[in-house]
This record gives structure tokens, sequence and C-alpha cells, in this order.
């Protein structure tokens, strides 16, 4: 009965939040501007828009950016180290703008406004920011105790073949992805347990967090499972919708752009209706 309440309430959840929803696709597609149009501007000038838009029809080409002479060792660098800076800004905005977005899901009103949402992503940020970077420790370790040190132990046992190696990772990799849905439910509902409180104590909600997973374990278990599938299906989909997808014009452009944001959209809506989830499992 709990399972599929986490889906209906999860679901109602994230439509009540939609507006907590396009404030994050806002700010999400503001900060991917600021790195995205300098570059362009650069790749512009340095090959002009009619030159990249013919040789990108015809699929990805390495040379054209090889050939660029001078210009190709500052666009390099410029990618590298935007991109790290872009990677690191975003994690940090993924985590303030959790804050308001748990919280709206916690309040559950189309009513919802602006100004509460970004109170709560500063007053939560702190908070989360620790809580996700125990969390990502917590999986790298996990990983390594499940897949680094089986594989190491098969390696110093004698001689073994690469197909054996591959059959054993690619079985690790089975019980990577079914260990994993238990620290991504310790994260969610140790950050659904700040959100409904008014003290910001890390280590106790952390501490909440593993006694939640395991004591509706099975519901919960189940509802994360599911949702890391239909997540990863849809980031599958929309990565061979939009490589299959060739504009041919400026206005194909466009059409483009419009239909990369609406599927960010969706997987934010997915993301929350996770988070939603687990808001519910957290009220029964």
């Amino acid at each position: 009965m709990k399972f599929f309440k986490a889906f209906t309430s999860g679901a109602i959840r994230a439509l009540r939040s939609i507006k907590a929803i396009l404030l994050f696709w806002l700010m999400t597609f503001a900060v991917l501007a600021v790195f995205t149009y300098p570059l362009k501007s650069f790749i512009n000038e340095a090959m002009g828009n009619s030159m990249i838009t013919n040789l990108l029809d015809e699929g990805f080409n390495l040379t054209l950016f090889t050939d660029l002479g001078q210009a190709f060792s500052p666009m390099m660098s410029y990618i590298t180290s935007g991109f790290l800076i872009l990677l690191l800004l975003y994690f940090f905005l993924y985590n303030f703008l959790n804050g308001g977005l748990f919280d709206s899901l916690k309040t559950n009103k189309l009513s919802y406004k602006p100004g509460d949402f970004f109170r709560s992503s500063a007053r939560l940020f702190l908070s989360y920011l620790v809580v996700m970077v125990l969390v990502i420790l917590m999986i790298l370790l996990a990983m390594v105790l499940v897949v680094g040190v089986p594989v190491l132990i098969q390696r110093a046992g004698g001689s073994v073949t690469e197909e054996q190696t591959w059959k054993l990772v690619s079985v690790l990799r089975i019980v990577a992805l079914l260990v994993l849905p238990v620290f991504l439910l310790v994260a969610d509902y140790s950050r659904t347990w700040l959100a409904a409180n008014d003290y910001r104590k890390v280590f106790k909600s952390i501490g909440y967090g593993f006694k939640a997973t395991f004591k509706t374990f099975l519901s919960s278990y189940f509802f994360m499972l599911i949702m890391i599938i239909v997540q990863g299906l849809f980031v599958m989909l929309v990565a061979k919708v939009l490589a299959s997808y060739t504009p041919e014009s400026g206005g194909g452009l466009f059409l483009l752009f419009l239909l990369s944001q609406f599927l960010f959209i969706v997987k934010l809506f997915l993301r929350a209706v996770r988070y939603g989830g687990v808001t519910a499992l957290y009220r029964l």
C-alpha cells in the first residue's frame, strides 16, 4: 500500500510544485547560459556560422576542431576550465535549489510562493551540501567495496582472463545498481527531515535517513529502484532523440533548443516525483 502511495502522492506533490520546478529550471538555465554563450561566440569567431553548420550537418568531425590552428589551444583551455567551473557551480546550485524544492514538496500547495522557495533554499543550503558530500563519500566507499575489492581479489588469485574479469565486473555493476537506492534513500530522507524541522543537525538527519530507509525498507527500496530505472531510461531516450535530430536551419536549431529545454523540465519533474514520493513516505 505504501509503495503505491509513494508514486501517487509523489506525482501529485510534483504537480503542485510546478512553480518550484520551473524556478529550478530557470536558475539552472541561467547558469548554463553563462558558460555556453561565450563558447558559442568564440567558436563562431574561429570558424564562422555557415562553415560550422555545414560541417556539423555531415556528423561530428574531429578535424573540424584540430584544424583551428592557433585558436584550438585557447578554445580547449576555455572548454576544460569552463567545464570544471560549470560542474562546481552546478553542484552548489543543485544543493541550493533542492532546499526550495523539498520545502515546496513538503508544503504540497499550488499557492507556494517563489519567495518561500528561495528562503528555504538559503536556509537549507549548508545542511544539504554537507548531506550530499557525506552521501557521495558513502557511495564511493560502497562502490570500492562492492566492485573494486572483488576485482582485486580475483586478480591476486592467479591467472585470470580478460573475459572472466569482464563477466565479474558485469555482475558487480548489477550489484552496485541494487545497492545505490539505499544511499539515495538515506540522502532523500535526510533532506526531507531537514526541510520538516527548523533546526539543522546534519548528522542527526543522516541517522534519521538510515532509520527511515530500513523502517519501511521494501516499499522505500522498490520505489527508489523503479524511479532510478525510469530516470535512467528517460536519459537514454533523450540522448537518442537529440542525437537523431539534425537541424537544417535557424528555425530547426530553435526547435531543438525548445525540445531540449522541455525534456529537461520533464527530467526535473521526474526528480520531483522521486523527492515527493519519499516525502510522502516520511509523512506515513
